[in-house]
């Protein structure tokens, strides 16, 4: 006789307990279907569970970019139908580093209504020192500049390993 697997032994059990579930005769006393008389039953149902425990480790790689918080100073003027913003993106959490910044123009029109714009640009820059930038952006005719505000959107430090490349 040859010796029977773990696995097979658990399967020809399981079928076994199945086995002799499915071929239990009912109750004669149990009629299937109920009447004014006597009440349905249901045949006995065994139900088998089996439970098994696995572990097992999933190693991730560190993550290739770190997050920044840059902070942004600006000094602004209208020139006619423009808008003049110069600026100078801090931080000191890494060197090489890119991101974004969304400047806000607030302006009256000719009807007192107030206005506002949303301009998004991007910068990068390869060492640690602050990132100096100018734009100009179109607003209008007859308008009248209120305020410009600056905000950092995304700042996210250059993966170390690319760096070295």
């Amino acid at each position: 006789m040859q010796p029977i697997a773990p696995g097979l032994a658990l399967a020809l059990l399981l079928f076994g307990v199945a086995a002799r579930c499915a071929a239990q005769t009912p109750d004669p006393d149990c009629v299937s279907t109920g009447s004014r008389a006597r009440p349905a039953c249901e045949p006995t149902t065994v139900v088998v569970t089996t439970e098994t425990e696995v572990k097992f480790t999933i190693d991730l790689p560190p993550p290739k970019t770190a997050q920044c918080a840059a902070s942004i100073e600006i000094e602004y003027t209208q020139r006619d139908t423009l808008v003049s913003v110069e600026g100078t993106i801090h931080h000191t959490d890494c060197a090489a580093s890119h991101g974004e910044h969304r400047l806000t123009v607030n302006l009256r029109d000719q009807n007192r209504e107030l206005k506002t714009l949303e301009f998004v640009d991007s910068w990068q820059r390869d060492d640690d020192q602050p990132v100096k930038f100018s734009v100009t952006k179109p607003i209008g005719d007859n308008v009248d500049l209120v305020s410009v505000k600056a905000r950092s959107q995304l700042c996210t430090c250059e993966d170390p390993a690319q760096e070295s490349q």
